[in-house]
């Protein structure tokens, strides 16, 4: 009878009610968990019966019943942290962690370096990401674990100083140089610093000699004891092993230059004929970098040097940037990009099973992974130091827990009045 149909119509909705209360109650719960995504118990009715009427038909229904209880994988807030470690997706996207269950994808990037140098997340799953050459600096495309065994940045030779000088033109003629009493028969000197093959630092003394009207010589040299050359003379002090001349105009613009490539050969069991080339500016207007320039009154100095030589370094510290390269930064102030992480994208992201642990398991339904760059495609972008909070909405939460109560409590009371319906049938037999 019709009575009986309401008594279970009202059975079903607080069935349902009682699932949208617990998924709920679990949005809530979660509200503080990083990369935790909302869901939400999505219910259809159920149709029970047609009934055949003067006018055509019409329909009954048998109460509610749950069609899915479903992800929404909208972005949630960020909470900056002190961990370069830490990352987030601001995009689309899921870091891919491979484990003892297989590959999963995961919006938390709650990541830490493990005593193997690998990058793992709280669950010691390995992060997934693309490994880089460390001659090249290109990423190869070769998707695994990230593991940074890069812990010394290899040293880099010297081929090339850059220095600009101003020489004072009043400097009085000397000359020719001497090795074995180089400053008295030079107007200027300075240092710069080579590095060998092995990174070892050599202290080269440049020596500037004036020697005529707009002419000079200079001469790079190491000290006897640093070089493998012998010197010219016993007793000198220096060894000459390179040097040249140039020639200044009437303007005081550098206008000829010889001699720019000078050989070492330093003691240590470095390799041996390291060529260097010296760059002293645009010479006849012609070149890059800041003039070297010969002008009256002015006392000679060192506008400015460097070398692209540098010396072997440890690893200090790491940053990720937006792109995914995680860079290290070593003591002798070099940068290297050591590994890159890789994101992946679905086409259906609701279509994904979740496993616990905020983490995400392929499903037929979700079609299959597609791995990029962040950045790349349909991907995001990754913020280190970051994390992705929950997309619950508290407010929301709580406004759907009052519905879904008054719900219930209004099916209680269909449950109740049919039954106080029931008892009146039943009272009419006595």
């Amino acid at each position: 009878m019709s009575l009986s149909n309401a008594l279970f119509n009202s059975v079903s909705g607080l069935d349902t009610t009682s699932t949208a209360i617990s998924v709920i109650g679990d949005n809530i719960a979660n509200a503080s968990t990083p990369g935790f995504k909302e869901r939400r118990a999505e219910f259809a009715d159920v149709l029970g019966q047609t009934i055949s009427t003067g006018g055509g038909f019409s329909q009954t229904g048998a109460g509610a019943k749950l069609a899915r209880v479903s992800q929404i994988f909208s972005q949630g807030t960020f909470e900056t942290t002190n961990r370069a470690t830490d990352m987030a997706v601001e995009g689309r996207g899921f870091f891919a962690v491979d484990g003892a269950r297989g590959r999963q994808y995961t919006r938390a990037g709650i990541f830490n370096f493990d005593n193997q140098g690998t990058l793992v997340d709280k669950d010691g799953s390995q992060v997934q990401g693309f490994a880089i050459d460390p001659v090249t600096q290109t990423v190869t495309g070769q998707l695994g674990p990230i593991q940074l065994t890069l812990g010394v940045s290899p040293p880099q030779a010297s081929t090339t100083v850059d220095i600009s000088a101003q020489l004072d033109a009043a400097e009085p003629i000397n000359g020719p140089f001497d090795p074995s009493n180089p400053n008295a028969t030079s107007s200027f000197q300075t240092a710069s610093t080579v590095f060998d093959s092995l990174g070892g630092p050599h202290s080269s003394t440049l020596y500037f000699t004036r020697t005529g009207v707009n002419s000079w010589t200079w001469n790079a040299t190491l000290p006897t004891s640093d070089t493998t050359d012998p010197p010219a003379t016993p007793g000198d002090n220096v060894v000459i092993e390179g040097g040249g001349t140039m020639t200044f105009d009437a303007s005081g613009n550098l206008t000829a230059l010889t001699g720019p490539a000078v050989t070492y050969n330093v003691v240590g069991g470095a390799a041996a004929g390291q060529v260097v080339n010296y760059n002293f500016g645009p010479i006849a207007g012609v070149g890059s970098g800041t003039p070297t320039t010969q002008f009256l009154g002015t006392s000679s100095t060192v506008n400015s040097l460097s070398t692209n030589g540098f010396a072997p370094g440890t690893l200090q510290n790491i940053v990720v940037d937006g792109d995914g390269f995680i860079s290290g930064t070593f003591s002798n102030g070099e940068t290297l990009e050591l590994a890159q992480v890789a994101l992946a994208t679905f086409a259906n992201v609701e279509g994904l099973a979740s496993v616990g642990n905020n983490s995400f398991m392929v499903t037929r339904a979700s079609g299959q992974p597609l791995l990029g760059a962040p950045r790349s495609g349909q991907l995001g972008a990754i913020r280190s130091s970051s994390l992705e909070q929950s997309n619950v909405d508290i407010a929301t939460q709580f406004v759907k827990l009052i519905l879904n109560q008054r719900a219930f409590q209004a099916n209680t009371r269909t449950v109740s009045t049919t039954n106080q319906l029931l008892a009146n049938v039943v009272q009419l037999g006595q």
